[in-house]
């Protein structure tokens, strides 16, 4: 496809606080020269992907970069995206779950949410699952990534509108599924209650716990559900910003968000959504499907887990892998007909270990885009970039030229 290209470049986690390594967050920290350089020709700035005050979601902070206003389109939790990005197309009244395996203690108490981020097993805990029988409705359960996994409930009479039986911290109790106050919500909660406690059950006593704890590993035996959501109806995003465009990403999550606005999604060999992905095969990925397509979305993962993890050191050298991938881009990408955002999703400071409502670094690079006086990427310089301070909605406008903002901030 001929004519302009478009790249956006989302580094899940990018952003921290000085406090993430001695004054210094970790991406002015990293050694970063091929972002550096693009900073130095481009433009910098701060942004807000929901709003300011607001620490979001993974899921929230992307469906506002990529334009989606969440208070229009109903949005009621991530599960829908995670089945989506498995490759499962729900029926319209399923009810999706993202679900994270877990470990409790015998009181039901999280002592670790993501069970020490297992790496093996996970077929032999999805049987064990699939194994447990509900009554008065169907479910698929399917381990996609890790920890992670998708639940989805399926039958009549369901609803998306109940609580989280994840607690989203560690050290206290496994909350009951609270539905509203309506007839299908709490028929819905019921079932959901009665899958956690039989999948504690089922997992609790399984070989594969028994040979964990015989090697010293955390066992594997709760199941946290969250993120209720039915399928949504959104504006494919090829006609909401007249492009041709595709996804380069790993994990189920972004993957899903893709798919639900109508993206070609591309998951390179090699890529992961983890520490160890190939960030280079998605940068390859993405310069071939512009020969092609006109506009691509990459997401890479690490970062964030490295944040969530407190890990500083590992999330430095991550975002020196990301940088990495941002040289090959410059050197096989025609500048002359090409822009690129290039930012994050939120902050997950390495402190906190959570994500945080600090605003996020922005760089626009490329074909009309005018040089600021920033020169090195990082929270402290962008901020004095002349993007200014923006919000997530304005990204894509802002990338494409449908909004007036570039010419009034001088980028």
């Amino acid at each position: 496809m001929e004519g302009r290209k478009t790249v956006l470049f989302i580094v899940d986690g990018l952003g921290g606080r000085p406090t993430d390594m001695d004054g210094q967050t970790c991406l002015e920290a990293a050694d970063t020269p091929n972002l550096d350089s693009m900073v130095s020709d481009g433009s910098g700035g701060m942004m807000y992907s929901v709003g300011k005050g607001v620490a979001p979601g993974s899921d929230t902070a992307h469906l506002s970069i990529l334009g989606y206003d969440l208070d229009d389109i109903g949005y009621s939790g991530r599960g829908i995206f995670e089945a989506l990005g498995y490759g499962i197309e729900p029926g319209k009244n399923d009810v999706c779950f993202r679900t994270n395996f877990a470990t409790v203690n015998e009181e039901g108490v999280v002592e670790d949410r993501r069970a020490g981020r297992i790496t093996e097993g996970q077929e032999e805990l999805e049987s064990l699952v699939n194994s447990v029988e509900l009554n008065g409705a169907d479910f698929v359960f399917k381990s996609t990534n890790q920890h992670r996994g998708v639940f989805i409930l399926k039958g009549e009479g369901l609803s998306d509108n109940v609580e989280d039986v994840d607690p989203h911290e560690t050290g206290v109790e496994i909350k009951k599924c609270v539905p509203e106050k309506d007839e299908d919500s709490r028929r819905t909660a019921d079932i959901v209650n009665g899958f956690v406690e039989k999948t504690r059950s089922v997992l609790e006593d399984a070989d594969i716990n028994k040979r964990r704890r015989k090697d010293g590993k955390k066992p594997v035996n709760a199941l946290l559900l969250r993120g209720a959501s039915k399928p949504l109806r959104l504006e494919p995003f090829d006609e909401k910003y007249d492009v041709g465009s595709f996804c380069v990403a790993a994990g189920p999550l972004y993957m899903g968000i893709a798919r639900q606005v109508g993206m070609k999604v591309i998951k390179p060999y090699g890529a992961t959504g983890d520490f160890d992905s190939d960030l280079l095969a998605k940068a390859k990925a993405a310069v071939e499907g512009l020969e092609d397509k006109n506009f691509v979305f990459i997401h890479v993962k690490g970062a964030d887990n490295a944040g969530h993890d407190r890990d500083a050191d590992r999330k430095k050298k991550f975002l020196e892998k990301v940088d990495e991938a941002v040289g090959y881009l410059l050197d096989n990408l025609d500048w002359g007909r090409t822009k690129i955002a290039f930012t994050g999703d939120h902050s997950t400071p390495v402190e906190l270990g959570n994500h945080s409502d600090d605003p996020i670094p922005i760089v626009y690079y490329g074909e009309g885009i005018d040089r600021d006086s920033v020169v090195r990427i990082g929270e402290k310089w962008c901020r004095e970039g002349d993007v200014g301070y923006i919000d997530g909605m304005d990204v894509i406008p802002g990338l494409l030229g449908t909004s007036s903002q570039p010419e009034e901030e001088g980028f």
